[in-house]
């Protein structure tokens, strides 16, 4: 996949995230702003974030798990198909760890 391709499916899945939501809605409940999210939803993403794709792509890592310590849970969460945190106290599959 290339960046540009990475770049736009990011903001397609930012916007999806948001929902309905209006931008500046959004951006006050990550603590950010409007401008920045539209920035992200168009494809103007941070080249890290491009490294952490590459990243998980190469290594099959979990990068919820690597940012914030979390597994995630994708099923059944009524939230669009989106992760939802598990927490801490759950154990995770042997093998599981980045």
């Amino acid at each position: 996949m290339t960046e540009r391709e990475i770049r736009t499916e990011v903001g397609q899945r930012l916007q999806e995230i948001r929902g309905r939501r209006d931008q500046r809605t959004f951006a006050e409940a990550v603590e950010s702003v409007q401008q920045t999210i539209s920035k992200y939803e168009r494809g103007e993403i941070p080249r890290s974030w491009l490294f952490l794709a590459r990243l998980a792509d190469a290594e099959g890592i979990d990068l919820n798990r690597l940012l914030t310590g979390h597994t995630v849970r994708t099923s059944g969460n009524g939230n669009g198909g989106w992760s939802e945190r598990v927490g801490e106290e759950q154990e995770e599959p042997a093998g599981a760890s980045i």
